[in-house]
């Protein structure tokens, strides 16, 4: 039996592979090990995922794919923790653009992106990532994210960019004021996830201009600031994968028409595309 799982911050897709090539999909909280510690992690699949898998001490190959899991030292902490629940299993852990880059275009090369609760990109050769402009995080930089969209809506909405009635709307949608905005962001946990969380207020007011500018500006800026400063990009491929080009899929074509990109595949979550890949490897076995 296999176990994938492709981790955001907020979300875990997983795919459990039987001996009878069936796939269940099933999903948990997120995970990344920059932002949240590893007992907060061991509860989450303690009791989000175990319940879901009563046979975990059968599974023989469990391939994690991670929000966070860019270096060495926080690929093997995950590993730590999947180990003592999967004990049978060999386990393998990368980064998640690793993982979408592999989604998306399995051995082909191409420009992977990620546009989901954060952003990254890189270019891939069909077996590894050769260039990425690395991704800041939400309070650096992460254009084409869902935080720093939901960040960029909350914005305008507070200092009156919007107009009346759109903010009259969130204000009622979201039973905010002003001050509790405020506190939401910079008293509580997990302020990145509350922004996420307004990308759905963008997506429903699409069709309003302002909130199509506020989408347009932050994915334009992914494209400037990210695609186009890769050597090859004008001669390679380009795909996504995430909530955000998924959801904003009419204008994200409408921008990469304008920097003259035309999009190989959008996938909304990579796991289905590393179920594709997983299972191609199988046959091949």
């Amino acid at each position: 039996m296999i176990l994938i799982a492709d981790s955001g911050s907020t979300k875990t897709s997983w795919a459990h592979i039987n001996r009878d090539k069936t796939v269940k999909y099933f999903s948990t909280s997120g995970y990344n090990p920059y932002y949240y510690s590893g007992l907060e992690f061991q509860v989450v699949l303690r009791t989000e995922l175990i319940p879901l898998i009563p046979e975990a001490n059968q599974v023989k190959q469990l391939f994690y794919y991670g929000s966070g899991c860019s270096s060495q030292t926080n690929c093997q902490r995950v590993e730590d923790l999947l180990q003592p629940l999967f004990p049978a299993a060999q386990i393998q852990v990368h980064h998640d653009l690793y993982g979408a880059a592999l989604a998306l275009f399995h051995r082909r090369e191409g420009i992977a992106c990620i546009l989901g609760t954060g952003s990254n990109s890189c270019v891939w050769d069909g077996y590894r990532i050769v260039e990425n402009v690395p991704s800041l995080g939400y309070l650096l930089a992460d254009e084409g994210s869902g935080t720093t969209i939901g960040k960029n809506i909350l914005t305008g909405l507070l200092k009156g960019e919007a107009d009346p009635e759109i903010t009259r709307v969130f204000y009622d949608r979201y039973e905010l004021s002003f001050e509790k905005a405020l506190d939401l962001i910079y008293k509580q946990p997990d302020p990145n996830r509350f922004m996420a969380q307004l990308t759905k207020f963008a997506a429903d007011f699409i069709h309003n201009s302002w909130c199509r500018d506020v989408v347009r500006k932050s994915i334009d800026d992914f494209m400037t600031l990210n695609i186009k400063l890769y050597r090859n990009h004008q001669h390679l491929p380009l795909a996504f994968t995430g909530s955000i080009a998924h959801h904003f899929n009419e204008v994200l074509v409408e921008i990469c028409n304008d920097h003259g990109f035309i999009i190989d595949r959008v996938l909304q979550n990579p796991i289905s595309g590393l179920v594709e890949f997983h299972q191609s490897e199988m046959k091949k076995g």
